[in-house]
């Protein structure tokens, strides 16, 4: 194999797909880039039939990614580069053109200005058979969409939980709707957009872990991407890269009956205010520096605030933050983490959110001012009665698009935890 790129526009096309091969596999052809020059129909479908191509591929045996590079082809081959190794070496590379030649016995000679680097490669039929790029149904979704539904929802998905629903992020779209969850089991997330016509229903399991390198690869632009759902993989297309994981062959949580029907205090605060106001609690909640690991932060909800207090062995904290509450007060303590993570997932363009709670033992949910449809709750008549929260009525209209459609309806469900009193 003899083939000649531009070094940028290899870098472009290694980059991602680095950050799947680079395992602790035991297969050498796994640690592997798989380098097609040109691709070949035997080992997968080809976009384009002009030969001055090189497709490299990926795949750790649960996800992988496939992508083309331009080139010049002087003599066709297929082996797999350890993929460590060539990035370095084409990230050291000065700029122009990089040469890569591989001989039959399996040599690499990568060259480039006065650059030369010598290291070897394994046979390309050892590499691992990938999964076709076909499924029962596609979708084309703006890239900028399911960025928003990712990020608003991935910091709530368990990482290596025995519990294997909750490592990955439910995807359900039911009548036109994307509905994206994540639960690890103290908190839970969800967000929710519209899909252009004709979407039809399906649902699945995606791995949390795949879909932050998803993220990665994902532009805030209206370009569309292929979402394709295959019989055991997902495939997003982007561009020129398939992106693909096997989904999670399980059922997920019954996640709406985990929210409360009824809430006994309601509260719409300042959404930049409170989650600017628990990132400086963070700063002793987590102070390792003190010693205190990480200390819960208590908020007192009463006389039209939220106070946040926390203390630790390195210092304390005490900031309060305007609000307009109905209800019952209460006094409900948190692990500052997790509520901040919710703070942090909430979009730009919500300025104020509306919180419902019951007690200091329950969970609390997090919502936009104008409020959403996952789940319908009353408040309690124990508390309210037949009187109307009268600031409620100023915020009905609060925190959705202008243009009236579903794409800024999101949800956090955080349970607390038991304060020291």
């Amino acid at each position: 194999m003899r083939a000649t790129f531009d070094k940028q526009k290899l870098l472009a096309a290694l980059t991602p797909a680095a950050g799947i091969s680079q395992t602790k596999n035991t297969l050498v052809s796994v640690d592997g880039l798989l380098f097609e020059c040109p691709p070949d129909p035997k080992f997968g479908d080809i976009d384009d039939s002009n030969p001055d191509f090189c497709r490299i591929s990926a795949f750790d045996l649960e996800k992988g990614l496939r992508t083309t590079v331009e080139c010049r082809v002087e003599e066709k081959g297929l082996f797999v580069i350890n993929t460590v190794k060539i990035l370095q070496i084409i990230r050291a590379m000065p700029d122009g053109n990089i040469t890569i030649e591989i001989d039959d016995k399996c040599r690499v000679r990568i060259t480039g200005g006065q650059s030369s680097f010598d290291i070897t490669a394994t046979p390309g039929e050892e590499f691992p058979s990938m999964p076709l790029f076909v499924g029962e149904q596609t979708y084309r979704i703006p890239q900028y969409l399911i960025k928003q539904m990712i990020s608003r929802t991935v910091y709530a998905v368990a990482q290596n939980d025995q519990r294997a629903a909750f490592n990955g992020a439910f995807f359900r779209i039911r009548n036109g709707e994307l509905t994206v969850v994540g639960c690890d089991g103290n908190r839970l997330a969800a967000a929710k957009c519209t899909l252009p016509d004709g979407a039809a229903d399906a649902q699945m399991l995606i791995p949390g872990k795949f879909l932050g390198e998803l993220m990665k690869m994902l532009r805030d632009t209206e370009d569309e991407l292929t979402m394709i759902l295959g019989r055991k993989h997902i495939i997003f297309k982007i561009d020129s890269i398939y992106f693909f994981t096997r989904m999670l062959d399980m059922d997920y949580i019954d996640y709406e009956k985990l929210l409360p029907d009824s809430y006994k205090t309601e509260v719409y605060v300042s959404a930049d205010g409170l989650r600017c106001a628990v990132d400086r609690a963070s700063i002793v909640t987590e102070d390792k520096l003190g010693g205190s690991g990480k200390s819960p932060i208590k908020l007192d909800i009463m006389d039209d605030a939220v106070t946040l207090s926390s203390v630790s062995a390195g210092g304390s904290v005490h900031e309060r933050v305007p609000a307009a509450i109905g209800g019952a007060d209460i006094s409900i303590g948190f692990n500052c983490r997790y509520l901040l993570d919710a703070l942090r997932a909430v979009p730009t363009e919500c300025e104020t959110l509306r919180i419902r709670l019951n007690d200091a033992f329950k969970g609390i949910m997090v919502e936009p001012a104008g409020g959403t449809d996952f789940k319908a709750a009353h408040p309690d008549e124990s508390v309210f009665g037949e009187r109307k929260f009268d600031a409620a009525a100023d915020y009905l209209n609060k925190g959705s698009d202008e243009d009236g459609n579903k794409n800024s309806m999101f949800m956090s469900f955080i349970m607390p935890i038991r304060m020291n009193r």
